[in-house]
């Protein structure tokens, strides 16, 4: 495979949309068109530290909210994938709150995927983005996903998930995802159209072939 220059920049795929709207599932699918090419971060890998808050603290924890996210590390990170350089990217314990001493090694590869239900709020993300998608889809599907999510992945109780659904995710997805969605190079409706991801995948094979030359 032909391997792009370590100074040439990678092209940055952003993939945003609410809760539960198939971002990781897209994430997936270019993963899988282009496994040796394509790397992912997740937005949501860089909520700040929180582990030192009491319960009642923790429960007015907003994850939802641009504030909540450490984008300006996760900006550091990027640029240094773009330039070639890996990176120990952190990793966030729902359970507790914390940020873990652990991180995940993230290898600088040619088409980089950066996810997460605020990376079109951020214009310092928007800026390093060569192409952008914001999916669409129906809040009561979005809401079944994250209670599976939750209960299954993340070990949040299923009352929980409802409460943070209605006080937190529902209003800042109103507040801020939705409004992100005219950033998008791409708005993809999951439902109504099954032809988006083939035409992404076929898009991205065409920059892939102008920056990595075979």
């Amino acid at each position: 495979m032909a391997q792009i220059p370590v100074n040439r920049p990678r092209i940055v795929l952003g993939v945003a949309g609410g809760s539960g709207s198939g971002k990781s599932w897209l994430a997936k699918a270019v993963v899988a068109a282009f496994p040796e090419q394509t790397t992912v971060i997740c937005h949501d890998w860089y909520y700040r530290h929180n582990g030192d808050l009491s319960e009642a603290q923790a429960l007015k924890l907003n994850f939802d909210h641009p504030r909540s996210l450490d984008t300006a590390l996760m900006c550091r990170q990027l640029d240094l994938l773009n330039a070639g350089r890996a990176i120990d990217a952190p990793i966030y314990d729902y359970a507790t709150h914390s940020r873990l001493k652990e991180t995940r090694r993230v290898e600088p590869r040619p088409l980089i995927i950066i996810d997460g239900i605020l990376v079109l709020t951020e214009k310092a993300l928007r800026e390093r983005m060569t192409v952008s998608v914001f999916i669409e889809t129906p809040d009561d599907i979005r809401l079944m996903r994250r209670v599976r999510r939750d209960c299954t992945e993340r070990r949040v109780a299923l009352d929980e998930t409802l409460r943070l659904y209605e006080e937190f995710v529902r209003p800042m997805h109103k507040r801020f995802v939705e409004p992100s969605s005219h950033h998008a190079t791409w708005i993809w409706s999951q439902l109504d159209d099954k032809t988006f991801p083939s035409l992404l995948i076929t898009d991205l094979k065409r920059r892939l072939a102008v920056e990595v030359p075979a």
